[in-house]
């Protein structure tokens, strides 16, 4: 490989790297939000005498998606932006077991706004102290007209831990890596 094609393979690795870094300290300031919005909601659950919601990587899926469905299509509703139902949606990814909730809102900049302001709305505050949810999914999206979306999917089920994400763009980066590393042990090619 000639020092001109390894030093863009170089480049582009390291332009993937810097937009995988970025993302990751963006998906990480968010996931730590959505962390503080679980262990408020918990909290106030342990103040009414019930019993802690576990953390769902399933409904945690749905929620982002319907934050950022809702963020992207400027709708602010329960049923998804398409109209599809709110059950069906989460029953997309969830199996069916007992029962199932949803809280939404948007516009408030932080986890103790957004939990306080549920916590005084008595049909979300049913939700939070929902004595037969054992399971929880938190998902906020900044953008959209609203700025912040913020959407909490509640169910029945024993509470499936949280699946770390692969990096994609860090994975992407290491097979260009790779790819360079390859390229430059076979040395330039010869045709026969």
């Amino acid at each position: 490989m000639s020092r001109k094609r390894f030093g863009f393979a170089s480049l582009v690795v390291s332009v993937a790297m810097a937009l995988a870094t970025s993302q990751a300290r963006a998906d990480e300031s968010i996931d730590a939000v959505e962390a503080q919005v679980a262990e408020l909601i918990n909290a106030q659950r342990s103040l009414a005498g019930l019993s802690q919601l576990g953390f769902d990587y399933r409904l945690n899926i749905v929620a982002d998606q319907h934050s950022s469905d809702m963020a992207t299509n400027g709708c602010f509703q329960h049923d998804s932006c398409d109209g599809t139902n709110t059950f069906d949606r989460i029953l997309a990814v969830y199996p069916r077991g007992g029962a199932m909730g949803e809280i939404i809102a948007a516009g408030f900049k932080d986890a103790p706004s957004v939990v306080d302001a549920w916590m005084n709305s008595p049909g979300h505050r049913a939700q939070i102290l929902g004595s037969d949810f054992t399971a929880f999914g938190v998902g906020l999206v900044r953008g959209g007209s609203f700025g912040t979306y913020w959407t909490v999917d509640f169910g029945a089920l024993p509470p499936v831990p949280v699946v770390p994400e692969p990096n994609v763009g860090l994975l992407a980066a290491l097979g260009l890596v790779g790819v360079a590393l390859r390229a430059r042990r076979r040395g330039p090619s010869m045709h026969k």
